[in-house]
């Protein structure tokens, strides 16, 4: 085992809160500091702001947090990049982060509809027919 590091020297731990703006609002997410510069880096990689890419995160997440789906979108993006250098197949040409937004975060269109109450769901089923 390793020595023993105090708080104050282990700065892996220690979350920064910052804020974003994110659909015209301003929001607070509490990242590593290794976070921040990762989806900074790859803002700037991919020719976004950092809000512009916390928006498209936003849009695209499902049922986790804006904080959890940003993680998971940076994990996701260096995995995408490492792989595609470990197979020595193609590099990524274009977007690599619209490509990881995609498959891994969702895309705007893939998120479920709002249900209605049950009543007008049955009126509108058949009036369409469908089932």
């Amino acid at each position: 085992m390793g020595p023993n590091l105090s708080a104050s020297e282990d700065k892996s731990s220690i979350l920064e809160s910052r804020n974003v703006t994110v659909g015209g609002r301003r929001t607070s997410m509490r990242l590593e500091p290794q976070m921040w510069d990762a989806i900074e880096t790859i803002a700037r990689l991919e020719g976004m702001t950092l809000n512009s890419l916390c928006a498209e995160i936003d849009r695209r997440r499902r049922d986790i947090g804006l904080t959890s789906a940003t993680r998971v979108f940076i994990i996701s993006y260096y995995r995408h990049l490492v792989r595609s250098y470990e197979g020595g197949g193609p590099k990524p040409n274009g977007s690599l982060a619209r490509v990881v937004l995609d498959t891994v975060v969702g895309r705007p269109v893939d998120r479920m509809p709002v249900l209605r109450p049950t009543a007008e769901r049955g009126r509108n089923l058949a009036a369409t027919g469908e089932d």
